[in-house]
């Protein structure tokens, strides 16, 4: 098929655009300054360039950009209607989204600036201005009709989908805490999500999916353990928020579906990183300390204080994500007895991630053999 064809050459294009542009934002971090110092806290230990969201940025936001505005010219071409015929037939209505993509585009380049000068500025740059730029950045999505649209005021729509999308651009941003983590949590909740988008016809979807997969895997390739470079806020930032846009603009309810459970599917799918969030601020405003100052109680952190290997927790954490995605995405067609068994699987699962997140353990006693 055609479709596997083009969102083939989509992520191909967007992983060689990124691996290619990681170097230069690495150097350009390192003439900048823009170095993550090793410390108390932090599990590198040795200076790190934190510049790597440029090249995701970029990557991404290039090929999105130049599909769709070269889009019409591209269909001229011959060789484009022979190979591609099929796909083009789809993409004909791509233009009824086209305010939709852009504001994500504009979304994510303010988010992007953003976490830029919190990278640049470090704690010279106000926490709050940082987070009125993820709100405007919301609101400019709000404002492109990019929203949920299940409850029964408009409003109430509107509120929703800012709490989403401002409350998924920091989970990633909290995320960002060990080589490979956010990236390639991003990446496996995307694939989850192209699932999804496949089985319901929604291709132009899977090939932002796919364009946004790219960068990811592009960026993975220098930043998987151990890491020569890591996204900084600019790129945790920017990947937050793409997900959770990404996420508004698919649809998870068909015509097989028995209930108005698949809405959670995005919830379900990216559980780890949101309960990531929760937890750590649970932890923070408990110890009375500044929830926007990190540390190292994250569930990453905790895994390799249990003995897991870095890389073995980041792994790890892939799997969970993908174990969590893979139920969610049965939500879509699942009868009623179905859905309420996913449902029982995903609270196990979160209790078993608390069960490791808080479990102490303990010291053995002097003298003990093993």
């Amino acid at each position: 098929m055609d479709h596997v064809l083009l969102l083939g050459l989509v992520m191909t294009a967007t992983t060689v655009l990124c691996a290619a542009l990681v170097p230069p934002s690495r150097a350009l971090a390192r003439r900048f300054g823009v170095i993550d110092e090793p410390g108390q806290r932090k599990v590198h230990h040795r200076p790190t360039p934190r510049l790597g969201g440029v090249a995701v940025f970029l990557s991404f936001t290039t090929v999105v950009l130049a599909g769709t505005f070269f889009l019409p010219a591209l269909q001229q071409l011959g060789w484009v209607q022979s190979t591609f015929a099929s796909s083009l037939g789809l993409l004909q209505e791509a233009y009824r989204v086209k305010t939709r993509l852009l504001g994500i585009v504009a979304g994510g380049a303010l988010v992007f600036g953003v976490g830029l000068a919190d990278d640049v500025l470090g704690k010279r740059f106000p926490v709050g201005l940082k987070f009125a730029g993820q709100l405007a950045a919301a609101l400019m999505l709000v404002a492109a009709g990019v929203r949920i649209s299940f409850l029964p005021h408009e409003a109430l729509n509107v509120v929703v989908t800012l709490l989403w999308l401002v409350g998924v651009t920091n989970a990633f941003n909290l995320l960002d805490n060990m080589d490979g983590l956010a990236a390639g949590v991003a990446f496996v909740a995307s694939g989850v999500f192209l699932i999804n988008a496949w089985a319901l016809g929604e291709f132009f979807i899977g090939l932002m999916l796919v364009a946004f997969m790219g960068s990811l895997l592009g960026f993975l390739l220098y930043n998987f353990h151990p890491a020569t470079v890591f996204l900084g806020d600019c790129g945790s930032l920017f990947i937050g928020f793409t997900m959770g846009s990404l996420t508004l603009l698919e649809r998870y309810i068909s015509h097989a579906s028995s209930t108005l459970f698949p809405i959670l599917m995005p919830v379900l799918v990216l559980a780890l990183p949101l309960l990531d969030t929760a937890t750590v601020m649970y932890i923070r405003v408990k110890e009375r300390r500044p929830i926007y100052v990190g540390d190292s109680r994250h569930l990453s952190h905790r895994l390799v204080s249990l003995g897991f290997s870095q890389r073995a927790a980041v792994l790890f954490l892939y799997l969970v994500t993908f174990a969590l995605g893979l139920g969610a995405a049965s939500l879509t067609d699942a009868t009623l007895g179905q859905t309420l068994l996913i449902l029982v699987q995903f609270a196990c699962f979160i209790a078993a991630l608390l069960i490791l997140l808080f479990f102490d353990r303990r010291k053995q006693p002097r003298g003990a053999s093993r």
